[in-house]
């Protein structure tokens, strides 16, 4: 008797067409899947439309600023904003505050407000932030020597405009 001869399996054809298909998706797959990280790697970032909405309409407002005043509209005591007073006496035609905005006279204060303070909001200089921050400072720093500060007793002279609290 002699030893059994192995029987050698034969492979099922269906079998190997599925790995074989099975193996193709993959591949198929993982080559998809590359080609779509590199093209997301290779774009550069952009801005969305609305950030770039928003960036030219803040770059428009640097480059249009103000500079302004708030001028009494009639003498009586306006609030101040200076160590030790509370209120200040002015006369119609005198600075209360300089300031300086990009968002012109409405996006700054409101017309309520204008009223209730009983100021008038006058644009003294117009141009980049940059030069109404400069043309600000000029009149903060001559405030001292103009003629309606310099008509006041000495006492009563002020080191810049009531409403203005420090030199910004």
């Amino acid at each position: 008797m002699g030893a059994d001869r192995p029987q050698i399996k034969k492979k099922n054809a269906k079998t190997q067409t599925a790995l074989l298909l099975l193996l193709i998706g993959v591949f198929v797959l993982l080559v998809i899947a590359a080609l779509l990280t590199y093209k997301q790697e290779d774009e550069t970032p952009a801005l969305q439309p609305k950030e770039k909405v928003r960036l030219e309409k803040r770059l428009r407002e640097i480059d249009d600023g103000q500079q302004y005043a708030l001028i009494a509209d009639e003498d009586g005591w306006y609030p101040c904003n200076h160590p030790g007073r509370v209120a200040f006496y002015l006369l119609p035609g005198q600075v209360w505050k300089y300031g300086t905005t990009t968002k012109g006279q409405f996006g700054r204060y409101s017309v309520k407000y204008l009223e209730e303070m009983k100021v008038s909001y006058v644009i003294q200089f117009q141009g980049t932030i940059g030069e109404c921050l400069k043309e600000e400072q000029r009149k903060l720093f001559n405030y001292p020597y103009l003629p309606e500060n310099l008509a006041r007793p000495k006492k009563d002279r002020l080191p810049r405009p009531p409403f203005n609290s420090k030199m910004q």
